[in-house]
């Protein structure tokens, strides 16, 4: 009903960011996009830029046990054209004011902890931030309008760090991942199936008004289902993040049910039908809160909403506290579930591994 002004402005930062990405890359390669050592095939700046300006990359974020540990290891650095040229220290390649060093031991002491949710608003090339600008302006706009952007904004932020911090605990250490993937399926994709599902809810009945009929009904929620197994789908080729598209999903669902306007179903039949007939501004302020609604139900969705805000909170604790406890290694508790992320075919499994070559 209002204007959605959390999309807006979260738009403008992120191309912000992305120009500033162009213009990094172009400052050290002299070229915006990159060519050497090999092509972007979404048209942007190198991974070591990305990682540069703010990636989620786990090597800035926590101890690697065999690479943090190894002081004389040299890493590419933001201008490298080449794969054989390894002249920068951790610190260089991470940037963001760099990494300190433990005064005991004297080795780096990786703690970018922000990483989880800097990636939000860094893309990997135009083809990757042109493909999210278009659901979160046409899909997610239009569901900021519905929801307002209070808790428009809310979801998405949860659901995008929910991803990266996911995807820190079980995706191999040297992928780099950035983009608003994750908060787009939470604050997108779940909500609008969520929206449809509940369709009838006092103030967003209109966001599923073609799927009033059981017929309509079913075509437009398979549809969306069919949507997430695609993306999802997609989510396991080379170079995608699997994890923070499901990350992003799971907390835009709690957090969704748990934040929601009350569904339709919960009203008794005579207030629906008052609601078809007049205005529903006034509408919902006549009759107290149990008049209009049907006790049981309310007392079950409450309960619901309570249990999903319990797992939400569990949810980022425990894997944050997996992800502190473990750091790099907390993808060894859980060895299949690297197939999540990848089809195990030509090494696709293997990529993002970190190994330590050493040359005479």
């Amino acid at each position: 009903t209002g204007w959605p002004f959390f999309t807006y402005i979260i738009t403008a930062i992120q191309i912000a960011v992305f120009i500033y990405e162009l213009i990094k890359q172009g400052i050290y390669t002299k070229n915006p996009f990159q060519t050497k050592p090999y092509f972007n095939p979404m048209l942007g700046p190198s991974s070591y830029v990305q990682i540069n300006v703010g990636a989620r990359y786990l090597p800035c974020m926590t101890f690697v046990d065999g690479i943090t540990n190894i002081t004389t290891l040299q890493w590419p650095c933001p201008n490298s054209t080449d794969t054989d040229t390894n002249v920068c220290t951790l610190s260089e390649l991470c940037g963001m004011g760099g990494i300190s060093t433990d005064s005991e031991s004297g080795l780096p002491n990786p703690d970018q902890w922000w990483r989880l949710i800097t990636p939000m608003f860094i893309h990997a090339g135009i083809i990757h931030i042109l493909f999210n600008l278009v659901l979160q302006i046409l899909m997610g706009s239009k569901i900021e309008r519905y929801i307002g952007s209070v808790r428009y904004g809310f979801i998405y932020l949860a659901s995008g760090i929910s991803g990266f911090l996911l995807g820190a605990n079980f995706t191999p250490a040297g992928m780099a991942s950035t983009g608003a993937s994750g908060a787009l399926f939470g604050a997108c994709i779940a909500l609008n199936l969520l929206l449809l599902i509940m369709n009838n809810s006092t103030r967003h009945h209109e966001i599923s008004a073609k799927a009033r009929t059981k017929r309509q009904f079913k075509i437009a929620l398979l549809g969306s289902i069919f949507e997430i197994v695609i993306m999802l789908v997609l989510g396991l080729l080379p170079g995608l993040d699997n994890f923070s598209h499901i990350g992003g999903f799971v907390i835009g669902v709690v957090l969704g049910i748990a934040l929601l306007d009350d569904p339709k179903h919960l009203y008794t039949k005579e207030y629906r039908a008052y609601l078809e007939s007049k205005n529903e501004t006034t509408a919902r302020n006549i009759g107290s809160f149990f008049e209009i609604r049907v006790r049981n139900r309310v007392i079950i969705w409450y309960i619901l909403r309570v249990v999903c805000l319990v797992l939400a909170v569990l949810y980022f604790v425990l894997l944050a506290k997996n992800f502190g406890d473990k750091g790099a290694g907390a993808s060894e508790s859980c060895k299949w579930c690297k197939y999540i992320n990848c089809i195990p075919v030509n090494g696709w499994c293997e990529l993002g591994d970190l190994s330590v070559t050493y040359s005479s």
